[in-house]
């Protein structure tokens, strides 16, 4: 690695990067539309253009728009990358900045090497501070600079370092869409190798993959980016790889809608309309009226762009929990818009001595989920990395303001949808997370879910019903539960005054018994706040999760297996 002169980065702009990365994003846009323009022509001469030379055109033409597909994807995650890249250079230039700064400050000479050099004459103000000794003065003053020459050269060295991360991880994204396919032939393999994976065991599909080479893992990542990213099974390094493929195309369909002409979004506001003659008059009203036509159209692109927004933040690195000074990606278990499934991991597996999962309740969002994953990030924080934390979000969850959201909530539907898929990961959950202990939450809504998939045969080593809707949809007594681990430990917590204590329990109640009554239950303490105030009342019902307080202590206690520190209800 070369590191950069020092007269060279001080006309550096790492927002550039930030300029690069739209104007990366705006070519993926143009060129997936020309591919799209060479299928529709391949697809709609089908009809008219047969024979031998049709066949060829077809077969030639095939490879190639392929590859314009996979040049769309590397455009979108190198924009990406170059955006983590602006922030990144940024910082470490600022520091560099900094220390030149404090030098020329001292009145000291900085050279392009980034060396600096002493004043020529201590001034009267230091000599005075060093006793009237002229010597003196001048070893503080080359103690001084020696001092800055160190952190001068080490920020630069910092730079230097961030520009070459930068540089391989744009590469990388390039070169593999210009890398050729290979082809996967796995023993026992079909052609294509994941047609029989929706039949197969999850230790089937580990095993089909496990006695496929790195290239060809690498080739099933890149041709078959929705299967790897979304099927259990499936170790988790390569659902992450395949995770940004899918976040990226994603991101391609958002523009791909953006693109359509504006007809076609005057006629997806005409499709809300409830009645023919409304929406006959709102297509006649559209096409008089310049500015509610442009209106209309703005808010169809509004929803697409927020979109785009919301999957850039997904591809972008993030602080690590335990060195916010460190950056990472994201790590995304599952991406899958259509079913609203989006599953991360935070933390360190390969660190951390226990794994817990969070399945959150109402009013959790496909595309609001920070919340929920700054959840997750704070219990790793916390427990200085020995714990790694999975937000689980497997589907469509309940929503809706106030009395609309608690009428929904009502519907058991939810959880009877979900938790079956939560019953599969956790099988993969136990096979990547290996010896370490496993720990399910199931807060609010996310406590039936949880409920229910034990029920089903979750397989966990405790759970925790933290606030909890009920003890899982047709649960009303502990034999109505079927984890599969038969040592599995129950905890639960309700704080006094959560307004969910007035569904709990409920005779006929959709979503079965109290958690907290329920025997062999153990029920812990929610204690006191950071004020030293009781944390009560209906705000803790979701700071039990979030307030670093007494409550969310005993928590992390309990999916760390540190006993000590576990409190129980007298």
């Amino acid at each position: 690695m070369t590191e950069p002169g020092l007269a060279e980065v001080l006309t550096w702009r790492p927002e550039a990067l930030t300029e690069l990365a739209d104007a990366w994003d705006g070519a993926a846009a143009r060129l997936q539309a020309q591919a799209d323009t060479v299928d529709d022509a391949m697809a709609g001469s089908s009809g008219v253009f047969t024979g031998s030379a049709a066949d060829a055109a077809r077969h030639a033409i095939g490879p190639t728009a392929a590859g314009l597909r996979r040049m769309c994807q590397a455009l979108i995650l190198a924009a990406a990358e170059a955006r983590d890249a602006a922030g990144v250079i940024g910082h470490a230039r600022d520091r560099v900045l900094a220390v030149v700064s404090d030098a020329r400050s001292a009145g000291c000479r900085v050279a392009d090497d980034a060396t600096v050099a002493p004043p020529a004459e201590p001034s009267a103000a230091l000599v005075i501070v060093s006793g009237g000794s002229d010597s003196v003065a001048r070893a503080l003053l080359d103690q001084r600079a020696a001092e800055l020459t160190r952190a001068l050269q080490g920020a630069l060295s910092a730079l230097g370092a961030a520009d070459a991360d930068a540089a391989r991880a744009i590469d990388t994204a390039f070169n593999a869409a210009s890398a050729a396919p290979a082809a996967v032939r796995p023993a026992a393999a079909a052609a294509d190798p994941v047609a029989g994976w929706p039949k197969m065991s999850q230790d089937s599909i580990a095993g089909q993959i496990a006695a496929m080479s790195e290239s060809q893992r690498r080739h099933l990542i890149e041709q078959w980016p929705d299967e790897v990213g979304n099927t259990d099974g499936v170790p988790w390094q390569m659902r992450v790889a395949a995770n940004r493929i899918n976040i990226a195309d994603a991101i391609l369909d958002e523009h791909r809608k953006i693109d359509v002409p504006e007809e076609v979004k005057l006629r997806a506001a005409m499709a809300r309309t409830l009645y023919p003659a409304d929406a006959e008059r709102l297509w006649v009203t559209l096409h008089v009226d310049p500015a509610l036509r442009a209106a209309t159209v703005a808010a169809y692109d509004r929803g697409a762009r927020r979109l785009i927004e919301y999957y850039e933040t997904l591809l972008a690195d993030v602080p690590d929990p335990v060195d916010r000074d460190r950056w990472v990606p994201r790590q995304i278990l599952s991406f899958d818009p259509g079913r609203e499934s989006l599953i991360e991991l935070s933390g360190d597996l390969d660190r951390a001595r226990a794994v817990a999962v969070i399945v959150p309740g109402l009013n959790t969002t496909f595309d609001g989920s920070a919340d929920d994953v700054a959840t997750a990030r704070r219990f790793v924080a916390g427990s200085g990395g020995d714990v790694a934390m999975i937000s689980y979000l497997g589907g469509h969850f309940p929503t809706g303001p106030l009395l609309a959201g608690v009428v929904d909530a009502a519907d058991p539907r939810y959880a009877l949808q979900m938790a079956p898929r939560l019953v599969a990961f956790s099988e993969d959950v136990e096979r990547q997370a290996g010896a370490l202990p496993v720990t399910y939450l199931g807060h609010s809504y996310g406590g039936s879910i949880l409920g229910t998939a034990e029920r089903l045969g979750l397989t966990a080593d405790r759970v925790v019903y933290v606030e909890a809707a009920g003890a899982g949809v047709g649960v009303h007594d502990p034999s109505d539960w079927h984890d599969r681990n038969p040592g599995v430990v129950r905890f639960s917590m309700t704080a006094p005054g959560d307004p969910i204590a007035l569904v709990q329990g409920i005779p006929f109640g959709p979503h079965g018994a109290d958690p907290d009554e329920m025997p062999g239950v153990i029920q812990l303490q929610t204690g006191r706040r950071l004020t030293g105030a009781p944390m009560a009342g209906p705000r803790a019902h979701s700071d039990v999760m979030n307030e670093p307080s007494d409550a969310w202590h005993n928590i992390l206690a309990v999916i760390r297996g540190d006993r000590e520190h576990i409190r129980v209800m007298g």
